[in-house]
């Protein structure tokens, strides 16, 4: 014997249930989407950009340094 608010509870865990797996099942194709070269080469742009603004920003503190250090300082 299944009352209605037996039956109404059922239904909302099977939609819980089947929401759940969807979402699952497309982050898994988000993610088995892409092949390890692209992700390969993601990584190496990300890389080879980290190390472009690590090298400009130093080298700029390193020219501010050489301009306070010869007395040209101009402010900047």
């Amino acid at each position: 014997m299944n009352t209605v608010a037996q039956e109404a509870a059922r239904e909302a865990m099977v939609q819980k249930i089947a929401s759940a797996t969807t979402t699952v099942a497309a982050g898994a194709a988000v993610v088995g989407g892409y092949a390890a070269q692209e992700l390969l080469a993601v990584g190496g742009f990300l890389i080879a950009l980290s190390g472009f603004i690590v090298n400009w920003y130093y080298n700029h503190k390193r020219l501010k340094l050489q301009e306070q250090q010869q007395g040209g300082d101009d402010g900047r």
